[in-house]
């Protein structure tokens, strides 16, 4: 048997679940670069928010690149389960937060449509250094084929700032508020950065539109700490026997975690801090 929205009530007793009702959440929050880290961390807070009675807050997770993740999660209705190991019972939770999983490549426009929705408030992001393309002095690599092809704007968007971009037009077109983009990747002043690259960018597409981010959109400066290792199979085997189910998409990590914001968002968020 699977984990999924239909098997989940067949779950242990010990295994902890979310205490909202989980089809009645509307999407809140889109999250760039969908991975175990994201699944251990900033969906875990966001899970914590709802059930302390936050609501509307539901993730939309996009992997930028590679379908894996989406072939775990999809058929699973965006459940999965964390193990937090600590040495003795490595309490098991299953994380109802994400609500939606998207692979970029193959729909990019429905991902850009999430971005730009009325709903949408909060864009989270973990693509790793790799995904902000910076050049060897800091600057946006604007020669890198993928970034190049974005400012040329003939095709479908490829990088983040391709699909900020796009996204962040429509919402000024609408009159709709920007978003706050939170980057919880660990660079150095990573608010800052991501801030500085995306006005790069925009810049060269629009500069009254990168006029229009500076002061609508909210990019705050971010800590983040959990050891999240790959998950092998002899784990995901050792969880279904814990389970009575299969759950490709868990996750193991340290009982230890923490996420450090600077208090500065363009609208409403979730209430991180009750986890």
């Amino acid at each position: 048997m699977r984990l999924g929205s239909s098997s989940a009530h067949r779950l242990p007793s010990q295994v902890e679940c979310p205490r909202y009702e989980r089809a009645a959440q509307t999407i809140g929050l889109v999250h760039l670069g969908l991975g175990a880290f994201h699944r251990a961390h900033q969906a875990v807070y966001t899970d914590d928010a709802m059930n302390a009675g936050d609501r509307n807050w539901a993730i939309a997770g996009v992997s930028l690149r590679a379908a894996a993740v989406r072939d775990q999660l999809g058929p699973q209705d965006g459940l999965y389960t964390v193990t937090a190991r600590d040495g003795e019972h490595d309490p098991l939770r299953l994380i109802g937060a994400l609500n939606r999983v998207l692979v970029a490549p193959e729909n990019p426009l429905a991902v850009v449509e999430l971005l730009s929705a009325p709903t949408t408030q909060l864009v989270t992001l973990t693509v790793t250094e790799k995904g902000y393309y910076r050049a060897p002095d800091g600057s946006l690599d604007a020669a890198a084929d993928e970034i190049a092809a974005d400012l040329a704007g003939t095709g479908a968007p490829r990088t983040l700032y391709g699909f900020l971009g796009a996204a962040l037009a429509l919402r000024r077109s609408a009159g709709l508020p920007g978003l706050t983009l939170v980057c919880c990747d660990n660079l150095a002043n990573n608010g800052e950065q991501l801030a500085r690259l995306l006005g790069e960018f925009l810049e060269r597409r629009d500069v009254g539109l990168a006029k229009w981010m500076r002061s609508e959109c909210a990019c705050p400066a971010t800590m983040v700490d959990r050891i999240v290792p790959a998950a092998s199979p002899t784990f995901l085997d050792h969880t279904a026997l814990r389970l009575g189910m299969r759950d490709e998409a868990a996750v193991a990590t340290e009982p230890f975690r923490q996420w450090v914001i600077e208090d500065r968002f363009v609208a409403g968020r979730p209430r991180w801090e009750a986890g």
